[in-house]
């Protein structure tokens, strides 16, 4: 009696550990996460003044506000590089990068994330335009393409800003991919600070 019972049972502990088994495993290769840095500025120049709150805000285009790392190929399609993202959707990651850039500057009294002057201060508001690798008739990435543009308001003036840099890219790794992102985005914030010094100055 006691062995018709136990019997089913062990059967169905059997089955429930394989059940929680394949949900606790699988076989699809980790994500992987990449980490876009500030931009390292040069200190202002002789007798620059500190300027006063800058605030900034980044949005952008459909199909960009994602957390994946995208290619564009020949067709127009926007294409997912396999298990590449960032750590949060992109205008939160460049937002943020943007703020620690403005601030490693030593131009601003405060930075602050948003999309309305705080302080009577200045304010720049960026839309990502494009952001993504450039996918040649071979499948291969050659070049990364990043464009920003937006609107800088300060001294009671607003500028209409456009900024853009295509990077090549070496090799199809996700590393050189990253890195001609990180370029890109290095030229388009220094391109952005020139315009804060020659527009607010």
């Amino acid at each position: 009696m006691k062995t018709r019972i136990l019997l089913p049972a062990l059967i169905l502990v059997s089955f429930l550990a394989a059940a929680c088994g394949g949900v606790l495993t699988s076989d699809q290769p980790a994500k992987q996460y990449y980490l876009l840095k500030p931009y390292t500025a040069t200190s202002g120049p002789a007798g620059f003044e500190t300027g006063p709150v800058l605030a900034i805000s980044v949005s952008a285009v459909p199909g960009l506000d994602t957390d994946r790392i995208l290619q564009l190929s020949d067709d127009a399609r926007l294409i997912r590089y396999a298990n590449a993202r960032w750590p949060d959707h992109l205008p939160e990651v460049l937002t943020s990068v943007m703020k620690r850039s403005m601030i490693s500057t030593g131009r601003f009294s405060a930075v602050e994330e948003s999309g309305r002057t705080v302080d009577d201060g200045w304010l720049v508001r960026l839309e990502v335009q494009q952001f993504y690798g450039i996918r040649d008739g071979s499948g291969s990435t050659s070049s990364v393409l990043v464009e920003l543009a937006g609107s800088l308001e300060c001294n009671g003036d607003v500028k209409q800003l456009s900024f853009s840099h295509s990077s090549p890219v070496a090799e199809e790794r996700l590393s050189a991919i990253v890195a001609a992102h990180q370029r890109g985005l290095d030229r388009v914030t220094g391109q952005l600070l020139n315009q804060i010094n020659e527009a607010c100055a």
